[in-house]
């Protein structure tokens, strides 16, 4: 199967994305699709809504997640498990369907909420997966690094990560200084956390800044230079994710 999980930074905001979001997320032809730091949106709906069954969370912290399905590989449908998120530690939305080998799968969407505070936040999530019967991927913006995720999640499959030569190629996010907004530093802070049955491997992709003006060129995002993408225009990369199921 192939995910692709992408925070598209809507910040509470309503306002729609541009065309590029969604010709991109089409363009990956991804079998599960992960929409962090959302709001609904018709558009993507919209663009989705052909060859997906779509799932989203309910806002109760301004911020939803989007999880859509490929018809191809869930032909009879997805069930909504919980829409809801946990208080004070993150964005939450959990769908199963049943696969071509006629054994359930789960796919859940999370957001940490920041400031991430991991000793308290990850408990209930680590709690939450361990009580999972059958297969999962347990996807999103974790607000952690990727040299802390077995710290945090001792017991889950973290997956591994493709590097690359560019730093920007090797992150997820871009750091920048609140006032100056200013770039300080990059973090891979995405992820897929899966069951042990599962292999995962993932890649970030920055391919879209290309698209659009609002973005700078891919040689200037580099520490000292400015970093300032208003909301609905992503400014995490998109995570691509290939997950092979080891039955």
């Amino acid at each position: 199967m192939k995910l692709l999980e992408w925070n598209i930074h809507k910040m509470t905001n309503k306002v729609l994305v541009k065309p590029f979001v969604y010709n991109r997320i089409l363009e990956q032809q991804a079998d599960i699709i992960c929409l962090v730091e959302y709001i609904d949106d018709i558009r993507i709906k919209n663009a989705l809504s052909g060859g997906y069954w779509i799932k989203e969370s309910i806002a109760l912290s301004g911020n939803q997640i989007l999880i859509a399905i490929s018809k191809k590989i869930a032909p009879n449908g997805i069930e909504l498990i919980r829409a809801t998120e946990e208080a004070s530690c993150y964005n939450f939305l959990h769908i199963s369907y049943t696969n071509s080998c006629n054994k359930k799968f789960s796919v859940i969407g999370v957001r940490m909420l920041s400031p991430i505070n991991a000793s308290s936040q990850t408990k209930p999530l680590n709690k939450y997966l361990s009580q999972l019967k059958e297969s999962f991927i347990c996807t999103g913006d974790f607000n952690i690094k990727k040299n802390r995720m077995s710290h945090w999640f001792p017991k889950c499959n973290i997956g591994k990560l493709k590097y690359n030569t560019q730093e920007i190629d090797n992150s997820s996010i871009v750091y920048v200084e609140k006032n100056t907004k200013l770039i300080n530093g990059f973090g891979d802070v995405d992820h897929v956390l899966g069951s042990d049955d599962l292999q995962i491997t993932s890649e970030y992709k920055w391919d879209f800044i290309e698209d659009d003006e609002q973005y700078p060129q891919k040689s200037n995002i580099r520490i000292g230079e400015v970093w300032d993408i208003k909301p609905a225009y992503p400014d995490h990369a998109m995570m691509i994710t290939e997950i092979d199921i080891l039955y």
